[in-house]
């Protein structure tokens, strides 16, 4: 009996007589998560779409070639107004004469954009009063002709209204040139590391029509007659024009 008394005294020793309390610590939460868990998310989308925005832009300007396009047309005009005869190099071309025209046409429509620009009625070069023409000394002449065919040699000779004067090393140039009665349209370019290919299509002058205001109706392609391939090079300065044949 005291055996059993003993035991119970023991046990009643062992056991606690309160249980112990676990405190739970409980995470506190953050009033701004929320709102700024939105904006990082609106900010991720934001980045998303400007990244895409920026990809299309890109493809877009990769597609557009319509700087090239004015820079080229440009570039060709005193040549293209003229419809020149199919030639594999400018040395060897049938037709030498046209090719000056059109570097004396390229000084010529400098000074009349010019003029038109400055609003400004007196001419940069000295005028011949008899026929009323420009005098043009003739390195502006050959820098026009190197600047449109490269270091391709130019014998100064007159020719038709374009006279040369051998004496002061000039050329009396008339104030309007009369060109071939084609607008020409630029088509399909192609290039190959520094060479290009260009179509040129020339449009009558004739059937170019006119809206209700009076104004030429912008020609289309398909209205030309016929067109020519340009082969132009690219160079440190510009453009240069190697070649003109049938397309």
């Amino acid at each position: 009996m005291n055996e059993d008394k003993s035991r119970e005294q023991l046990n009643e020793q062992e056991l606690p007589t309160e249980r112990p309390v676990v405190r739970v610590k409980r995470h506190r939460r953050i009033r701004y998560a929320a709102p700024l868990g939105f904006f990082v998310l609106l900010f991720a989308v934001i980045g998303v779409i400007s990244v895409m925005t920026n990809t299309v832009r890109w493809f877009i300007r990769m597609g557009d070639d319509t700087p090239l396009r004015n820079e080229l047309y440009t570039f060709l005009d005193p040549v293209m107004q003229f419809c020149p005869s199919e030639f594999t190099s400018v040395e060897e071309s049938q037709d030498p004469d046209l090719l000056l025209i059109a570097a004396v046409y390229r000084v010529s429509e400098q000074e009349r954009i010019r003029q038109l620009r400055e609003k400004d009625e007196q001419c940069t070069y000295p005028i011949e009063e008899k026929q009323y023409r420009m005098i043009v000394p003739q390195t502006t002449i050959e820098k026009s002709y190197q600047h449109l065919f490269g270091t391709a040699a130019l014998t100064h000779r007159t020719v038709g209204d374009i006279e040369y004067n051998t004496e002061n090393s000039c050329y009396y140039v008339p104030m309007a040139m009369n060109t071939s009665g084609y607008t020409p349209i630029l088509g399909r370019i192609t290039h190959k590391k520094d060479t290009y290919t260009v179509q040129v299509a020339y449009v009558a002058n004739a059937d170019i029509q006119v809206d209700e205001r009076g104004n030429n109706i912008e020609p289309t392609i398909d209205m030309a007659k016929y067109s020519q391939r340009y082969t132009i090079k690219k160079t440190d300065g510009g453009w240069q024009l190697v070649a003109v044949a049938a397309w």
